[in-house]
């Protein structure tokens, strides 16, 4: 009799409505050469469906029953898949808390469920860790399309791909993401030390957030992190243009609020920097204010373009209620200032 083993590493997987990418996702997961590992899949009550008329729970399940013959065949341990559900949608920052409590793993690899971990990502990735004393092992990715087939096409550049090759430690860590860009704020794509989102958390109060949600995170994880390692194997493969994007028809007050709601990511990262006592510098603070306005200006594009014309007003009140009505009206003059007097 075998004696059932807590995973070494966890590999966490939030489903928003994506369920047409999401069996090719978990495939990927599973198949993973890593002996010693667990997939969690968090729905926030998604109701989005494969071409076989499946949601996520019967994708699911059919992965693990694949996953489970094709280990055996190839000698490796069974993969537990576990889900949970939402009993109603409560957006990505949710999301992952759920799986960060969930997740029983050492290590944490946030994967979206719309994108793919290239073969053999886990075994690097944990290589990387163990050589480095590294707390968080960042992996290159690549951004691409996948065809029918499932095939693959990179595309010509990748914007969310930056990455600091080598070490990197203590508030260097924080600074070179804030302050220079070296590296990306995307949970995806690493691997983490489960205590850091842990303590991530701690801070976090809830919000119901579909957009910045790894601005948050990561902040408090490069703020406690010991040591960071970024490598040039690729790990991670990412599906553009489909998923949670900014191009969507705004037909409800609830997905606006999602969207607006970003802004509540700053206010909770703006008052723990009030109550901290100085570990983030001044001109890092600055560079914070200035992601803030850049969402902002975000949400004023989205508003313009894709909100319906009967939600309009109802919608530019609730985007001044989240991020202060002079703030919006300044931002937005400054993009179009034909617009200045709205």
């Amino acid at each position: 009799m075998f004696l059932k083993r807590e995973p070494l590493i966890s590999v966490c997987v939030p489903v928003y409505d994506t369920e047409p990418c999401l069996e090719q996702c978990l495939r990927s997961a599973a198949e993973q050469d890593f002996d010693n590992f667990e997939i969690v899949v968090v729905s926030d009550a998604s109701r989005g469906k494969n071409a076989r008329g499946w949601k996520a729970k019967k994708i699911v399940k059919a992965v693990q029953k694949q996953s489970d013959k094709e280990r055996r065949q190839k000698g490796l341990a069974r993969v537990p898949i576990k889900f949970i559900e939402h009993s109603e949608n409560r957006g990505l920052v949710e999301a992952r808390r759920t799986l960060v409590r969930e997740a029983c793993g050492k290590w944490i690899a946030m994967l979206d469920s719309d994108d793919v971990m290239e073969a053999g990502a886990l075994c690097t990735m944990h290589a990387a860790a163990l050589e480095s004393g590294a707390d968080i092992v960042h992996g290159a990715s690549t951004a691409g399309v996948f065809n029918k087939d499932g095939e693959f096409t990179p595309a010509g550049q990748n914007v969310y791909g930056n990455i600091t090759y080598g070490i990197l430690e203590g508030h260097d860590i924080f600074s070179s993401w804030i302050m220079e860009w070296k590296l990306t704020s995307n949970t995806w794509g690493k691997l983490i030390l489960r205590d850091l989102f842990v303590r991530a958390y701690e801070n976090i109060p809830y919000i119901e957030c579909n957009f910045a949600e790894d601005v948050l995170l990561f902040f408090f994880i490069s703020l406690n992190a010991v040591r960071y390692i970024g490598i040039q194997d690729k790990v991670y493969r990412y599906r553009l243009n489909v998923g949670m994007t900014s191009a969507r028809k705004i037909d409800t007050m609830r997905k606006w609020r999602m969207i607006c709601s970003a802004a509540s990511v700053f206010t909770a990262i703006s008052q723990w920097v009030e109550e901290d006592g100085g570990r983030v510098k001044p001109d890092e603070l600055e560079r914070i204010r200035a992601m803030a306005r850049g969402y902002l200006a975000n949400n004023l594009r989205q508003y313009y373009e894709t909100v319906v014309p009967e939600l309009q007003e109802e919608a530019y009140a609730m985007l001044c209620e989240y991020w202060g009505e002079g703030f919006v009206k300044k931002v937005d003059a400054a993009m179009n200032p034909a617009r200045g007097d709205k």
